[in-house]
């Protein structure tokens, strides 16, 4: 017997008593202490069961297993709240595991880990839960996670070259490099870069792996309406920004707008129409990497259909309001 066992026999024995074990009881008082919100003793029973299941399943380096996404996904699934909100808790997983440099084939070995911890759990962790790896719900569940660690393991490769490998554009790391000279000629000069340069803006609605068209389009329109030097780079994953010249910008950037709108008319993996905003530039080139960091963030959702709880729920996250004012 383990110790995460003894843990749950100790737990039904005192759950038996008030009937919080039954089945159909609210298992989240078990998951966070009442009135506490520290963890309870499913939530640690869980987490123990889930860490003694990876080791088992070949986990390399135990110091490495305990990270605070860990807490989410055991709180996710203790609470029920499987389907979207689940999946947005194992992509944050993913991701950390990424992160910390923890390779794919392994973060999917704690998943299964994971199932296995859930699939026969009793006592401690409330009524039986079922994680629902097999089958169609499995392949969702493996392929949300896959992403979220490619994501981040391969962002950073991206963020390190100098073009974007799917476009052919710029990478947002050369962006930056582009924005500091910029800069730095501002400052030599005595000039304001906000007065002289802003950002034109242009993010796409696409889905999936048929983004790449979509942006190839994208970045030859740009290449089109901006011809006289200007960066045109990739930041995000649908998101395509031209560093211009403020001067007649507004009327450039209408022309830009009608382009993309006859060039992605019903293009493959385009689910909505683009849009195309002028970002001004802050003051200093310190607030450039936040401003760019909020432009990735404000992009759509992968528009997908979810199907895990047998319902059809389009998810596509509200845009950012980062659009200047004046345009």
């Amino acid at each position: 017997m383990t110790l995460a066992d003894e843990r749950r026999d100790e737990v039904v024995g005192n759950a038996g008593a008030d009937g919080a074990d039954l089945p159909g009881a609210d298992p989240a008082p078990l998951a966070r202490g009442a009135g506490t919100g520290r963890p309870g003793p499913a939530h640690a029973a869980l987490k123990e069961r889930w860490f003694a299941c990876s080791n088992a399943l070949g986990w390399s380096v135990a110091s490495e297993w305990p990270d605070p996404t860990v807490d989410e996904v055991c709180d996710a699934v203790l609470s029920g709240r499987v389907g979207p909100p689940l999946e947005r808790a194992m992509t944050r997983w993913a991701g950390a595991r990424a992160a910390a440099g923890i390779g794919l084939d392994e973060t999917l070995s704690d998943l299964a880990a994971l199932h296995t911890a859930v699939s026969g759990a009793l006592g401690a962790l409330g009524e039986r839960r079922r994680l629902g790896l097999p089958g169609a719900e499995g392949s969702r569940l493996v392929r949300v996670v896959s992403l979220g660690w490619t994501d981040v393991a391969c962002g950073d490769l991206s963020e390190a070259a100098a073009l974007d490998p799917l476009s052919g554009l710029a990478s947002a790391r050369y962006l930056r490099t582009r924005l500091a000279e910029v800069y730095r000629a501002a400052r030599a000069h005595g000039t304001s870069v906000g007065d002289a340069y802003a950002l034109v803006v242009v993010t796409l609605q696409v889905a999936g792996w048929s983004r790449v068209a979509p942006l190839t389009v994208t970045g030859d329109a740009a290449a089109v309406v901006f011809d006289a030097g200007e960066t045109i780079a990739v930041v995000g994953r649908s998101t395509v920004v031209v560093l211009a010249p403020r001067e007649g910008l507004a009327a450039r950037v209408r022309v830009l707008r009608g382009m993309l709108a006859r060039r992605l008319a019903g293009a493959s993996g385009v689910t909505g129409s683009p849009s195309a905003r002028i970002v001004p530039l802050p003051a200093t080139l310190d607030a450039v990497g936040d401003t760019l960091a909020k432009l990735r963030d404000a992009e759509p959702a992968v528009p997908r259909r979810d199907r895990i709880l047998g319902f059809d729920v389009p998810v596509i996250a509200p845009e950012g309001d980062l659009a200047d004012p004046a345009d």
